[in-house]
């Protein structure tokens, strides 16, 4: 069965779209910059920004009770068709 993941390592610091043939291996397509620009294009569109407008993201600290659900250095989620 083909399976098809979305990845994002931390390390390489790419988003990956990835094939498998029964747990094997097959393909690798870096989706990184389509990605981030997809994301970006949703957060004008959600504020109703315009071009030159700024948007400024902020990354909180974890409470100490979240720290328990980190994903570790590889975030997947699985397409299985």
């Amino acid at each position: 069965m083909k399976t098809k993941t979305l990845e994002y390592n931390k390390e390489t610091t790419k988003i990956t779209l990835n094939t498998y043939d029964d747990g094997f291996f097959l393909s690798e397509t870096d989706i990184t910059e389509a990605v981030l620009t997809l994301a970006l294009e949703k957060l004008y569109d959600d504020y109703g920004l315009e071009q030159g407008d700024e948007l400024h993201i902020m990354k909180k600290m974890k409470s100490r009770r979240n720290e328990d659900k980190s994903l570790g250095s590889v975030t997947k989620i699985e397409l299985k068709k």
